[in-house]
């Protein structure tokens, strides 16, 4: 009988540590394509058809590397802090699911590895060096799963991508 509670007292826990899990983490891996650039003062609009190039990044454990027009810029690595812990869920299906998840993730790049991703794309993709940005990661029906990362603010734009299948 003792083995068996046991053995219940471990599952519950193992069912409650899988749930608690954040989804992000694993989901970040893969290619994720530029979307768009998005915000600032002046309220700006860039996408890959605008500005004439490409952009992605492409993660895979803690590592990233970007490229421009499929040519590597930089690589680096990366880190998601759960120091932002929510998550928006709708109803589909007849069970909630998340829809959209904020964190923080913050590249490790010096400050020529950053002037390299904003030289390439010409002042319109920028990630902040030694910043913890906000990202989120959500899913539309129209692109599929979509990674966004702000600037925290600093100038107020967002970076957009979509990944790839």
């Amino acid at each position: 009988m003792k083995n068996i509670i046991k053995i219940s007292i471990i599952a519950t826990l193992a069912v409650f540590a899988t749930a608690c899990n954040k989804p992000e983490k694993q989901a970040l891996t893969g290619t994720w394509q530029w979307t768009r650039t998005s915000g600032g003062i002046a309220g700006v609009n860039y996408t890959p058809e605008s500005e004439g190039f490409n952009a992605e990044i492409v993660f895979k454990g803690s590592h990233f590397t970007f490229y421009k027009d499929g040519e590597k810029v930089i690589s680096g690595t990366y880190h998601i802090y759960n120091d932002v812990d929510e998550t928006m869920y709708t109803n589909k299906g007849g069970k909630d699911e998340p829809f959209y998840s904020w964190f923080h993730i913050q590249f490790n790049l010096n400050n020529a590895q950053c002037k390299k991703i904003s030289e390439a794309t010409n002042g319109k993709i920028a990630l902040l060096c030694g910043y913890k940005c906000l990202g989120t990661l959500g899913y539309s029906e129209a692109q599929g799963q979509v990674f966004t990362v702000s600037d925290n603010m600093a100038d107020g734009f967002i970076y957009s991508f979509v990944k790839k299948p």
